[in-house]
């Protein structure tokens, strides 16, 4: 809507100047009443004469120039007076944006004429912030603004404001912005710098994926798959493996980068035989192991190791493992025995005292050291019916035994009639020249320091020159079911077995030999025939392979010597097979 014309001041533009430096200069730098370099208004004019007031801020300075005048005013101003002897005033101009020391300003005046129009003053325009990511948090002026889908945006008053743009694992971007057009809007675009890197770690992937994986004390097993996110900066990288020692590792992720870790395991375990010279268990930890020989993987640490064995004291060693052991036997301490005492007399005494099949003396005796638990106690003696009783022998007690045999009848006297001797019968003299040709049946036990036990039987004839077969075996043949052969160390080409300590041994032995009379009671035995000994490792997989090391195959030869007593013989032999290993077999038999 038209209303007026008159004569009076106007302003046509006013604006940053964002390259002149005029402000800063030499010439155009001037201080203000705060000690801060002042801004600078050109003010563009033809005309002369005007006076400038600043309000309570004060104007610093003027200076006419060539169609303009400086005006120095102190930042932060927010109007300015302007005023003419002719052509009039303009009072109270607020500046539409925010005045910064040292900066340069244009204000373009308009005198004159002027038709004055009622229209809407606008002050106000769309501040737009685009952002990248999406879901990124935009801040201005200090209050947050929401975002939707990427944009943040606001009708706000001319001026200027201050943004800041954050998401997590990006690089926060801030700065400013001026609104200042009334017919465009301010858009400013965001797009933030990524604050991580990835990490991937490689390495034995059949070793790791059995491993335990940390990145910073936190589940890292998805950088073994593929390169795992992580915030920019350093990491520590650990690896737990229970035979292996741990791995540790710091590494600096960069932005946008793929950083690689090689993961190295050193063992932290030794492959060790134990070994007990007694049919006792081996316990580890409280975990059976195995009788007699253990061979096995133990990590690094330390160890309490028990030997028990029925009516024996266990032993209880401590030992410390170390890598370094690997392939090396210990030998433990044999449970003691648990013992009582024992004192046994007989009416008539010197009986033969048989304690558990075993002569051990005549009556009366004291036995000082006798295993706990239950015995067989036989007594015999000629003309007396044999006694056998079972007894029960307890820790540190002594049991008395005193016993009354029952004679049977034998050693009544016998009432003799002299009769006249007769004459040698011709008839029978071939048959006293082979009452000394005997036969006889044994039944064999053979043990090795493998450890090893292995059992049969043996047939000959007794003479002057004799003959004798024996046939042993442990019964065990699973040792010969191995697919695999590893060497002395337990390698094996192209595989990497683990082993649980189980270990399976195969004997077979056949033989003949030769009895030459030395002496009664008295035989010389030499035998010859083939022999094998197998032995296998069990894996943790229930996989058997060949220890080549300790298997022999081929001459089994013995030397020893046998006892005949009656009706009653006993054997003894040393056996070499291959004359690479030694066993001691004995046998019992009768003979007939």
């Amino acid at each position: 809507m038209m209303l007026s014309a008159q004569n009076n001041l106007a302003v046509k533009s006013f604006r940053a100047l964002p390259n002149d430096m005029t402000a800063s200069s030499r010439e155009g730098r001037r201080i203000d009443q705060n000690g801060e370099v002042a801004a600078l208004i050109r003010v563009v004019t033809t005309e002369t004469g005007f006076t400038f007031e600043g309000g309570s801020l004060g104007i610093v300075d003027t200076k006419q120039r060539v169609s303009e005048i400086w005006v120095w005013v102190p930042h932060g101003l927010r109007r300015i007076s302007i005023f003419h002897p002719q052509l009039g005033v303009l009072r109270d101009y607020v500046f539409p944006m925010e005045i910064e020391a040292e900066r340069t300003y244009e204000m373009v005046l308009l005198s004159g004429q002027v038709e004055t129009v009622v229209r809407p003053t606008v002050t106000q325009q769309f501040l737009v912030i685009r952002v990248t990511p999406k879901d990124a948090m935009v801040t201005v002026d200090g209050m947050p603004w929401p975002v939707i889908d990427g944009v943040a945006q606001k009708m706000v008053d001319f001026g200027r404001y201050e943004y800041r743009v954050e998401a997590l694992d990006y690089h926060a971007s801030a700065g400013k912005v001026d609104v200042n057009d009334a017919d465009n809007k301010a858009v400013v675009e965001v797009v933030l710098r990524p604050a991580y890197g990835f990490l991937k770690i490689e390495g034995d992937q059949n070793l790791l994926s059995q491993s335990s994986v940390y990145i910073d004390n936190a589940n890292g097993t998805e950088a073994l798959r593929s390169a795992m996110r992580l915030a920019s900066g350093q990491h520590k990288v650990r690896v737990v493996h229970p035979k292996y020692k741990p791995f540790e590792q710091t590494v600096t992720v960069t932005d946008a980068e793929t950083s690689t870790v090689h993961v190295d395991l050193n063992v932290n375990f030794a492959t060790v035989t134990l070994q007990v010279d007694a049919d006792a268990e081996i316990w580890v930890n409280g975990e059976r192991k195995g009788v007699r020989s253990w061979t096995g993987e133990l990590v690094a640490g330390n160890y309490t190791v028990e030997c028990r064995q029925e009516n024996h004291q266990k032993t209880v060693q401590r030992m410390t493992v170390t890598a370094e052991m690997s392939g090396q036997t210990f030998q433990l301490e044999a449970p003691k025995p648990i013992v009582g005492r024992l004192v046994v007399s007989t009416t008539p005494a010197d009986a033969t005292l048989i304690i558990d099949g075993k002569r051990v003396g005549e009556t009366p005796m004291q036995l000082n050291s006798i295993m706990v638990g239950q015995h067989s106690v036989r007594v015999e003696k000629k003309g007396w019916l044999p006694l056998t009783k079972s007894i029960v022998i307890e820790e540190n007690k002594t049991l008395y035994l005193e016993e009354t045999l029952q004679a049977d009848g034998s050693n009544k006297p016998v009432t003799t009639v002299d009769e006249p001797v007769k004459p040698a019968d011709p008839q029978a003299l071939p048959a006293a020249n082979k009452a000394h040709k005997r036969y006889f049946a044994t039944i064999n036990m053979a043990y090795s320091p493998a450890p090893q036990l292995s059992f049969g039987s043996g047939f000959g004839m007794l003479g002057k020159v004799g003959w004798f077969l024996t046939a042993m075996s442990n019964f065990n043949f699973k040792a010969l079911d191995a697919k695999l052969e590893c060497d002395a160390d337990g390698y094996v080409e192209g595989e990497y077995p683990v082993y649980s300590g189980e270990v399976e041994r195969t004997r077979i032995s056949v033989m003949g030999g030769v009895l030459i009379k030395v002496a009664d009671p008295l035989y010389a035995r030499v035998g010859i025939g083939y022999g094998m000994r197998e032995c296998s490792l069990w894996t943790v997989d229930d996989t058997l392979v060949r220890s080549s090391s300790d298997c022999v195959k081929g001459v089994d030869a013995s030397a020893g010597a046998q006892l005949v007593f009656g009706s009653f013989t006993f054997s003894l032999d040393l056996v070499t097979t291959n004359f690479k290993t030694m066993e001691a077999k004995i046998g019992v038999g009768m003979t007939f």
